[in-house]
Parts: C-alpha cells; sequence; structure tokens
C-alpha cells in the first residue's frame, strides 16, 4: 500500500483493520512511504489513519482539564480486498487534517 500524507512534519499511525473492525496491524510513518503487508487471508480490510499530533505513537483522547482535544481519526472508507494469489498495489492518499473548533 503507497501512503500518501500532508507534509505537516507530524507522524501518522497507520492501522490495518479486519472486516469486522478490530486492528490487525500498526504503523507508525512520518512521510510518503510504501506500507507492505504480506500472510494475510482473502478478504476485506480497511485502514485509519490516526493524526499523531504528539508525535507519541498511540492515540490520545485529549484532557477536559488541559483543554486538550482527542486526536483526529481518518477511515478511508473503500475496502481493499485481498484476493489469492494476487499482489496488489493500494494507494491511499491521507487528507490534511481537519481544523477543530
Amino acid at each position: 500500500m503507497n501512503v500518501t500524507v500532508p507534509d505537516t512534519g507530524k507522524s501518522y499511525i497507520v492501522e490495518l483493520l479486519n472486516d469486522t473492525r478490530n486492528v490487525l496491524r500498526s504503523d507508525v510513518i512520518h512521510k510518503n512511504t510504501a506500507v507492505v503487508y504480506r500472510n494475510y487471508l482473502t478478504g476485506k480490510y480497511h485502514v485509519r489513519v490516526i493524526y499523531d499530533d504528539n508525535n507519541n505513537g498511540k492515540w490520545d483522547s485529549g484532557n477536559v482539564k488541559q483543554k486538550l482535544q482527542p486526536e483526529n481519526i481518518w477511515v478511508d472508507e473503500v475496502p481493499i480486498t485481498l484476493r489469492p494469489n494476487w499482489e496488489q498495489v493500494t494507494p491511499v492518499a491521507v487528507p490534511k487534517e481537519p481544523s477543530t473548533p
């Protein structure tokens, strides 16, 4: 999968989800890169990206006392379908982070 991210200097957490939306693998990236997934069963998979604002490699839920918002999440609604004995390259373009009020 070729992942294209906005050039913001922050890191992103790319997660591969199965059809029931359980996380199978998580990768931290800092720039446009190729993420290779091997030896997964045939089926439908989804991609979720966390905008890691503080570069700690995990999703932070925010804090009311410190007036911190939770880190934004983007889910690609187009599923990735894996077929037996096929190789495929799926481009994923992560949009700019939505601004929080």
